[in-house]
């Protein structure tokens, strides 16, 4: 697994996760089913967002560490949804809130080992 492959689904689920999310509260207010439009258009956004991490911009270097780190956001606030369904005494433990602040601190700190040692992330 290259860490193009590892940054292009990251990334595509982040964008999924936050467009998804962003948009249902936004037409909450406005629709009863809002999620029934935040759902496709996250879909699209996720997989647009995937196919130029693929395409274009794993190619630029530089951008590396922040296409790595926002996936690690996707991936950290996916795992705490797993942990959170499969482990019955964890839910009291994990909220909405206290995912997405994992996931946060768990990208910040994979931005920052990328950042550290780019030459390992060549492929």
């Amino acid at each position: 697994m290259t860490g193009r492959f590892v940054a292009t689904l990251g990334t595509a689920l982040t964008t999924f996760l936050v467009v998804t999310a962003v948009l249902t509260e936004v037409l909450s207010a406005r629709i009863a089913f809002s999620a029934l439009v935040g759902l496709p258009i996250g879909v699209v956004a996720g997989a647009v967002a995937g196919v130029a991490t693929w395409v274009r911009l794993w190619d630029r270097p530089g951008l590396r560490p922040v296409l790595l780190g926002v996936s690690a956001v996707g991936y950290a606030v996916l795992a705490a949804a797993a942990v959170s369904y499969s482990v019955p005494p964890a839910r009291p433990f994990v909220s909405a809130s206290g995912a997405v602040g994992f996931g946060v601190v768990c990208g910040v700190v994979i931005f920052l080992l990328a950042r550290r040692d780019p030459e390992r992330l060549s492929g």
